[in-house]
């Protein structure tokens, strides 16, 4: 199957799950907005320190949750295709590299309560796979483990997470669109199964080095939610800085 057929296939797999799901009774479904900000600071060609600031509204009963994520991560490894492309999360085109490792911490709690109805203190680790296909086609596949304790009481569990993506960049001029698709089981320790699954389709949009802004369309399917079926609109302001040595 050819990257353009594996792409479209993905795009079709997103909606055909998104219109079944919609025959889901309404007492069921539920729809949010998740606006945020990230600060993205490269202080070499390899490490980079980011920050997101991600918060989520239901639009039914207008539950709020804020959220902290801050993060590391160090990339490495050459590609057999050499390609220099710009990402979803990088304005900058670089020569890519194939491997990435990711470490963070996030912090989250309902607002408007103090954190009554929801805490959480997280710490998680990636692994991410990135190949380099051909007609500016990326394929990456990521590996995360979340280490987390919730509520007042720190209740301790794991979570296991396998993403695999695509995304494809366009170019005009300084202009850069990278439309992606991805699809993300979750297994929770606390019920011992595959209890998640995420597929999200969305774009992101760069015109010069500084800022990105992303938008995308998340669908979640959770089987020990009281909420089963979950639709929610990202939208994203990516900000960029970097030091003299990362541009080098």
């Amino acid at each position: 199957m050819s990257c353009n057929n594996c792409f479209r296939g993905l795009i079709l797999g997103l909606a055909l799950n998104c219109c079944f799901a919609f025959t889901a009774s309404a007492q069921e479904t539920t729809i949010e907005f998740w606006p945020e900000i990230d600060a993205w600071y490269r202080i070499s060609p390899a490490w980079r320190f980011s920050m997101y600031l991600p918060l989520s509204k239901n639009l039914e009963t207008k539950y709020r949750e804020g959220n902290l994520v801050l993060q590391a991560d160090y990339t490495f490894g050459k590609s057999r295709v050499l390609q220099y492309r710009r990402m979803i999360d990088d304005t900058r085109a670089h020569n890519m590299k194939v491997w990435l490792v990711r470490g963070g911490y996030l912090g989250a709690k309902s607002l408007g309560d103090n954190g009554e109805a929801y805490k959480e203190h997280m710490a998680f680790a990636e692994i991410h796979a990135r190949t380099p296909l051909k007609g500016k086609v990326l394929l990456s596949q990521r590996l995360r483990a979340d280490l987390r304790w919730i509520g007042d009481e720190f209740t301790f569990s794991t979570r296991y997470r396998y993403r695999v993506m695509v995304e494809k960049e366009w170019t005009s001029g300084k202009v850069s669109v990278v439309p992606y698709v991805n699809v993300e089981p979750y297994y929770d320790s606390r019920y011992e199964i595959v209890n998640r699954v995420r597929l999200i389709g969305g774009t992101s949009l760069a015109w010069n080095p500084r800022f990105a802004l992303e938008g995308n369309i998340t669908y979640q399917y959770d089987s020990r939610s009281s909420v089963t079926h979950l639709y929610a609109l990202n939208v994203i302001l990516h900000v960029y800085f970097e030091t003299k040595r990362a541009r080098a």
